[in-house]
């Protein structure tokens, strides 16, 4: 007898790490909702449940080939997660996305604190008061990956035990699997689903394009420039505007900001 059900990949529980990986790679939309069923298999059969944000800047729901929310559809986010995803106003003040901005490696988290591999100043000033009012969980897995043109995208792993505040066993067992597998399935989202190539790439900027665009990054006006670099205020105006023809920007604020996007401008210390 015939048989029309669709075949799903099913993770292997005595796979090494790399192949649980492919079981999770998206490389058309038609790949989102297997990839996402089975990236939920795996943290549920080690007591988790994941949620995800392929931006952590906007609030568009990641969707499946159909256009069903896959945080709720497949990882099955409560009304309250709901919330946190949905409410702009709260997710900023969420503890756990402000820490994504400043950590691009796997961490856990509580109200006592945020635990890593490596030492972190910018996350030891994150004040954590209120931690569970406004991230909604009591501890977290978290896993943030940073992504081209200065996007930002994040795992959440929360233990299927609501009650359960210590996750260091699960992040020291766990950790790095729960790690790749969330770069994996979140990358390939990004790749697939973006709409809007708009940044132009194939143009690339000059030393002097740059200098003057870091320095008005910094607030510099083209007369400051100009005395910083030692060269007219015509000639400062000139590589700004090159810069934005270029970078396809009507002005030097668009310009500076996309030059951001492609990393040239670094780190604003």
């Amino acid at each position: 007898m015939a048989s029309n059900v669709l075949k799903l990949r099913r993770p292997d529980e005595s796979a090494q790490p790399l192949q649980l990986v492919e079981t999770v790679s998206i490389r058309n939309k038609a790949d989102v909702l297997d990839a996402a069923l089975v990236l939920d298999r795996i943290a549920r059969d080690r007591g988790m449940r994941i949620m995800v944000w392929h931006d952590i800047s906007s609030q568009e729901p990641m969707v499946d080939a159909e256009g069903q929310d896959i945080n709720t559809n497949v990882f099955g986010c409560d009304t309250q997660e709901e919330v946190l995803r949905n409410d702009y106003e709260k997710a900023l003040c969420s503890q756990v996305i402000r820490a994504c901005r400043v950590e691009s490696e796997p961490f856990w988290v509580n109200r006592h604190g945020f635990q890593s591999r490596w030492q972190n100043p910018f996350l030891d000033k994150i004040e954590l008061k209120d931690f569970e009012k406004r991230c909604l969980v009591k501890a977290a897995i978290v896993v943030p990956l940073h992504l081209p043109f200065g996007q930002i995208a994040a795992a959440v792993f929360v233990s299927l035990d609501e009650s359960k505040e210590d996750l260091a066993e699960e992040f020291t067992q766990f950790g790095k699997l729960f790690s790749e597998l969330s770069r994996q399935f979140l990358a390939g989202y990004v790749r697939t689903m973006r709409s809007n190539p708009y940044l132009p790439t194939e143009n690339v900027l000059s030393d002097r394009q740059i200098e003057c665009l870091r320095w008005a990054a910094f607030g510099k006006t083209d007369d400051e420039i100009a005395m910083i670099l030692g060269c007219s205020h015509a000639g400062v105006r000139y590589h700004i505007q090159k810069a934005a023809q270029k970078l396809d920007s009507t002005n030097r604020v668009q310009a500076t900001f996309r030059a951001g996007q492609l990393g040239y401008l670094g780190s604003l210390n």
